[in-house]
């Protein structure tokens, strides 16, 4: 009986996680109004200290607007698949990362990267950085860069 009753509360609790832990399972379209004013959305909550706003697409991807040059990360097991939506700014990819210190699991981030390649984009371009490379989002003071990450697991 008392088994019963745990399974009774454990089994919608789970269920939450579990529908809140996945990707949509149905087509999602985004218009371009839609991601118009989903860019709205993550520059509406622009915060001065991360110099960005994030807009939540789906687990799996977000949108960024940022006008400031990001700190440097790397990320263990994900990919980003970066889709620049508007403005302009330098991706700079590879290298060293210096003082990097891991701020969650899997997740490492520091000042700046020594070396690297810079891959200067603007709206329309996309960019590939693979799982556990360095890169971090620069932006001249006084512009702004709006982007889509995809995260994507690869497979190996």
């Amino acid at each position: 009986m008392r088994n019963a009753r745990f399974l009774l509360l454990a089994l919608p609790v789970a269920a939450m996680f579990s529908l809140h832990a996945a990707d949509p399972v149905a087509p999602v379209h985004w218009s371009a109004a839609k991601t118009k004013e989903l860019a709205q959305q993550a520059k509406s909550k622009f915060n001065k200290d991360t110099g960005m706003g994030v807009s939540n697409l789906m687990d799996s991807a977000f949108m960024v607007h940022r006008e400031k040059t990001s700190q440097a990360e790397a990320h263990a097991s994900q990919a980003d698949f970066l889709i620049i939506n508007d403005g302009a700014g330098t991706i700079l990819v590879g290298g060293k990362m210096i003082n990097g210190q891991t701020t969650r699991p899997g997740e490492t981030r520091g000042d700046s990267i020594e070396g690297g390649t810079a891959y200067p984009v603007k709206a329309g371009d996309t960019l590939y950085v693979p799982k556990a490379m360095p890169h971090q989002f620069q932006v001249i003071p006084g512009k702004y860069i709006v982007y889509t990450v995809v995260k994507i697991t690869p497979v190996e």
